[in-house]
């Protein structure tokens, strides 16, 4: 019984250090890792706690406005480098798209990527290194797996809150719904953008 919980935990540090590699190399197919993250932590409750919602909540009201105060100073100071490809494919064909780009941006990417860079990179760094360094490592590779250089300083700081309200809460839920929560935020931003 000791050496097949020892082989489990093995091969989830694994697949935890692993994760963001698989990610970057296969997206959204890498939703087995999702599943091995389930299958992993079934005794882990995935159940929204009212208190744990008004916390998150209250702490993304105050981080959004710094996250737009520097996105505002990284578009003034970076210019010359475009945005993120997928942010200009949606805007170019925002009504093409509606549905699956809100599909996959408000609902998948949260979820996987919360899994990815939280439920499985960060939980693994910790058990490596202390808190701080393994939210600063996680963060890093966060942002710099989305490849642009103009959004980099935000995704980073994303990263590092998302990592902050997985720890506080203890739950892979509340960093999903704030990821989603912002990337909604966003795409209502390129939606106005598109009208005028």
């Amino acid at each position: 019984m000791t050496k097949v919980s020892l082989v489990q935990e093995k091969f989830y540090l694994i697949i935890g250090i692993l994760s963001p590699v698989i990610f970057y190399l296969y997206g959204y197919i890498s939703v087995v890792l999702l599943i091995l993250y389930y299958a992993l932590n079934l005794k882990n409750k995935f159940v929204f706690n009212k208190r744990d919602i008004k916390k998150t909540l209250k702490y993304f009201l105050v981080f959004l406005p710094i996250i737009f105060v520097i996105s505002f100073l990284c578009k003034l100071i970076l210019f010359e480098y475009e945005e993120q490809k997928m942010v200009l494919e949606i805007k170019k064909n925002f009504y093409n798209n509606l549905f699956i780009n809100f599909l996959l941006i408000i609902i998948v990417a949260p979820i996987i990527e919360e899994i990815v860079f939280r439920g499985l990179f960060f939980k693994t760094l910790k058990k490596f290194v202390p808190f701080i360094q393994a939210s600063i490592i996680s963060s890093l590779i966060f942002a710099i797996i989305h490849e642009n250089i103009l959004s980099f300083t935000i995704l980073f700081l994303l990263s590092l809150y998302l990592t902050w309200i997985y720890e506080i809460t203890n739950s892979i839920l509340y960093p999903i719904l704030t990821h989603s929560i912002f990337n909604f935020l966003n795409m209502s931003l390129i939606y106005m953008g598109s009208n005028g």
